[in-house]
């Protein structure tokens, strides 16, 4: 009976260590917009965070809404509306049932349920799309010295912390979410930090200095943020910040430690469409397991988002299906991917009827000159850049504007 019992709860902490799944159940209300039918959640992939793998939820009439879904380990989910944008980010954590009530209107949001005090201070604490956003608002990149910059994001983080941690001492968030908060913040804040020495990189590697004339040395500045938080510790990853920060460490800070870094050698790779091979490549070099699953997945994805229609990616998407088989990871890129061999099979395509140039167009400089055959015709011009994403979106309403 013994052997029997002793097996029974063996197996029980074999499982417990693994990581048994359980629910979690998001209700929400949205208000304050009638015609909102749906609205986008960031889904809970292998723990990771990433606002471009999303899903859409429908509303029912009266405007509410219901996740389920089960995860082993926590995650952020981010429930948001697009226009006018708003967003409620919750903290959660497997077993626990969380409520979101959205004023679209008034731009409000109240959450409920598991540590809602916790969540509710979470969502004053600045969110930016990109990190860079923040640096510009904080002006931290004009600060000459490496040590104030330092003491300012020292002092904003625990800032943070210590207003959770007076949560935690009258037991009004648990300690896990405390412990959750403050990984998140530690990556948040490495990478406001790191951000910033790169800025600061960027206007002085060209005359390969990195020490500022105030004193510092900005590699090695560096290279003692991405030492103390590793981008490969995979209790980073949960974090929402943590895909910019891994970006920054294999395109940025391992670029400009080489010896033999040349600017040039990166603006010669642009211009040859094999820039994202390279990052790609050099992610192998730096990141393992998880950590550059999800590297490769959101730089794959994010680039692909930009519509430049790179056809690199085409081939680096193939050989990412072909190392992550079974990656939940490859049903959010294989839209951006079609589009991208839809585009290439377009642009190879012969030129039909409708299609023409204008004639001895290099011979044109005015408006009035390049419309004068149309005379008497109802002309629609369309003023874009290949560089510019929101100008190839406008592509997609052309048939609609004509």
């Amino acid at each position: 009976m013994k052997r029997v019992l002793f097996v029974i709860v063996l197996s029980s902490l074999i499982a417990a260590g693994c990581g048994s799944k359980k629910e979690v159940v998001i209700t929400g209300l949205a208000t304050g917009k009638p015609d909102l039918k749906s609205l986008v959640y960031s889904t809970p992939l292998s723990g990771t965070s990433y606002f471009g793998f999303a899903d859409t939820i429908n509303l029912d009439e009266a405007g509410n809404f219901e996740l389920k879904f089960e995860i082993n380990k926590p995650v952020f989910i981010t429930v948001s509306n697009s226009e006018p944008r708003l967003s409620a980010k919750l903290l959660v954590e497997p077993g626990n049932n969380y409520h979101i009530v959205m004023d679209i209107s008034q731009k409000d949001i109240q959450i409920s349920g598991a540590n809602e005090k916790g969540q509710m201070l979470y969502a004053t604490l600045p969110n930016p799309f990109a990190i860079e956003m923040e640096v510009r608002k904080l002006k931290l990149s004009q600060d000459s010295s490496l040590v104030s910059i330092h003491n300012k994001i020292e002092e904003l983080k625990q800032s943070d912390i210590s207003k959770f941690k007076e949560l935690l001492d009258k037991e009004e968030i648990s300690k896990s979410f405390f412990n959750l908060v403050k990984t998140d913040r530690d990556c948040y804040y490495a990478s406001l930090e790191a951000r910033t020495s790169i800025t600061k990189s960027h206007r002085v590697l060209e005359t390969k200095q990195s020490v500022l004339p105030s004193g510092g040395n900005l590699l090695e500045n560096l290279t003692e943020i991405y030492t103390q938080y590793p981008p490969n510790d995979e209790k980073l990853l949960f974090s929402s910040f943590w895909k910019e920060y891994a970006e920054n460490y294999v395109k940025y800070h391992k670029q400009y430690i080489q010896e033999d870094f040349d600017i040039e050698k990166i603006r010669e790779l642009n211009k040859q469409q094999t820039i994202n091979t390279f990052y790609i490549d050099e992610s192998k070099k730096y990141l393992t397991g998880k950590a550059l699953e999800f590297f490769q997945a959101t730089h794959i994805y994010f680039t692909g988002l930009r519509h430049d229609y790179e056809k690199e990616l085409i081939a680096l998407y193939a050989q990412f299906v072909k190392d992550y088989p079974d990656s939940e990871y490859s049903k959010y890129l294989k839209p951006e991917i079609d589009e991208i061999v839809q585009y290439h099979q377009a642009i190879e395509k012969p030129f039909d009827d409708s299609m023409r140039f204008v004639d001895n167009y290099e011979n044109i400089n005015t408006l009035e000159e390049a419309i004068k055959p149309l005379k008497g015709k109802k002309i629609y011009i369309d003023v874009w850049a290949t560089w510019c994403s929101p100008c190839k979106q406008e592509f997609k309403h052309q048939k609609a504007l004509k």
